[in-house]
């Protein structure tokens, strides 16, 4: 009786150590593996929310930069129809009582810098202090511009008796 004692007690170590193995081990690790999947999606859920949170804050502070954004914008010329620029620089011109000639380059060239520009020949016939408000409105006009070289010659006295300029300048005009 003993023997059969032992003997079921051995089979019954034996169905436990079993069901260990092949039952409750792999449930455990399923557990595990569930947990690690679950905390894992918890920071995928985290970092999404951020993302979120920060897409709003981007969404309010575009609309306020919005106009900021749209002036940065204009500071550029068409590359490949500077219509806007040149009818600038006539009406300009022509309030600030100057003849004016515009030949403008035909190629878009490219600093080292990565910024790309036209060039503009600008020549100008009328007074110096015309000229001279003339310079000022392009210095001070809503484009990005830069002088690149400028030539000042004195022509005849005018029927005013006030003399006359003739203005020969190049302008880098930075385009989009």
């Amino acid at each position: 009786m003993a023997n059969k004692i032992n003997l079921t007690l051995v089979v019954f170590l034996l169905l436990i150590a079993l069901a260990t193995a092949f039952i409750i081990l792999p449930l455990f690790q399923g557990i595990n593996d569930n947990a690690k999947a679950l905390i894992s999606e918890k920071q995928n859920f985290i970092s999404l929310e951020a993302n979120i949170s920060n897409l709003e804050k981007f969404k309010v502070l575009y609309k306020d930069l919005e106009d900021i954004l749209n002036k940065i914008n204009n500071l550029f010329v068409n590359s490949e129809v500077p219509i806007e620029f040149i009818t600038f620089l006539e009406d300009t011109s022509e309030k600030c009582q100057l003849k004016i000639e515009i030949i403008p380059s035909s190629d878009k060239k490219t600093e080292e810098k990565g910024w790309s520009y036209l060039n503009f020949q600008i020549n100008t016939t009328g007074s110096f202090p015309n000229f001279m408000k003339f310079l000022e409105k392009l210095e001070n006009s809503s484009y990005l511009i830069e002088v690149q070289s400028l030539s000042i010659n004195k022509l005849a006295q005018g029927e005013t008796g006030a003399s006359n300029v003739r203005a020969n300048f190049s302008v880098k005009v930075f385009v989009k």
